[in-house]
C-alpha cells in the first residue's frame, strides 16, 4: 500500500477563510451596535441625573454666588463684593436653556426678593410671581454637555405644541414644592421672569426634550417634565416619535 497524505484542499481553504471572515465581519458588527446602544443609554441616564440633580440643587439651597458678587433686592452687581449668605436676595431657583443642534444646555441661577407685607397664603405660583424672579445671567453660569456627541433635536409642550427649549425651576417661598415653567426663550436670555411666571401656559406643562445619538443612526429619546414637585417630575422615555418632539 502506498503512502497517503492527509490535507486540505485549495477549495476547502477558501470556504473556511470566506466562512470565518463573514462570521469575524458579524462579530464586529454586532460589537460596534453593542457600544452604540451603550453609549445612546448612557447618554440618556446621564441627562436625567443632570435635570433630577438641579431638583435637588434647588431644595438643598445649593449657591454658588462668589463673594466677589453683590446681591441685592434681586439686583446681581459685579463690581462689588459681599460676603455669601449676608445678601437679602432669596436664590430661588434655576433656569436651564437647551441648544437645538447641540450637545449644550446653559444653567442659570435665578434670585429673587420678599416684598414688603408679602401675603404667604397666595397659592406657591401667585407667591413666585410677587418675588419677581430674575435670571443671574452675568456670573456664576454654567454648561452641562451630552455625552458621547449626542445633541438636542427638538421640543414640544404637550398642551399646545409649542417648541420650549427653557425649563425654568423655582421653589416655592413658602414650601419645598418645585413649580416648573416651560417656554420658548429668545435669542438673547432675559433677567426678567415675571412674563413667564405670570403666563398660565408655561406653568407646570408636561414637556418634552428630546435627544439624539451621534452616529445618527435614528436612535432619539426624550427627557419628560412633568408637573411632580420633586425631582420625579424628569425621566427619560426611550421612544420619541417625532411627533413628540417637533413643537413649532
Amino acid at each position: 500500500v502506498g503512502n497517503r497524505q492527509a490535507g486540505f484542499t485549495i477549495i476547502e481553504i477558501t470556504l473556511f477563510m470566506a466562512i470565518t471572515g463573514l462570521l469575524l465581519m458579524f462579530a464586529l458588527a454586532g460589537t460596534g451596535n453593542t457600544i452604540r446602544s451603550f453609549r445612546f443609554t448612557d447618554t440618556a441616564r446621564s441627562l436625567e441625573a443632570f435635570a433630577q440633580k438641579q431638583y435637588d440643587d434647588i431644595v438643598n439651597g445649593l449657591n454658588n454666588r462668589s463673594d466677589t458678587v453683590s446681591c441685592n433686592s434681586g439686583v446681581i452687581n459685579t463690581a462689588t463684593g459681599q460676603t455669601v449668605g449676608s445678601s437679602n436676595c432669596l436664590l430661588m431657583g434655576k433656569l436651564i436653556v437647551f441648544r437645538k443642534g447641540s450637545s449644550r444646555a446653559d444653567i442659570y441661577n435665578v434670585v429673587g426678593s420678599e416684598p414688603a407685607n408679602v401675603n404667604y397664603a397666595q397659592s406657591d405660583n401667585d407667591l413666585i410671581a410677587a418675588f419677581q424672579p430674575t435670571a443671574v445671567t452675568e456670573t456664576a453660569t454654567s454648561t452641562y454637555d451630552l455625552p458621547w456627541g449626542a445633541q438636542m433635536t427638538g421640543f414640544k409642550r404637550v398642551s399646545d405644541s409649542v417648541a420650549t427649549d427653557g425649563l425654568l425651576l423655582i421653589r416655592s417661598p413658602k414650601s419645598s414644592r418645585i413649580v416648573s415653567y416651560t417656554f420658548k426663550v429668545p435669542a438673547a436670555v432675559p433677567t426678567s421672569l415675571s412674563t413667564v411666571v405670570n403666563d398660565a401656559n408655561t406653568l407646570l406643562k408636561t414637556t418634552n426634550f428630546c435627544f439624539t445619538d451621534a452616529e445618527g443612526d435614528g436612535r432619539q429619546a426624550r427627557l419628560q417634565i412633568t408637573s411632580a414637585p420633586t425631582q420625579e417630575a424628569a425621566k427619560v422615555i426611550f421612544d420619541a416619535p417625532t411627533t413628540e418632539c417637533n413643537g413649532v
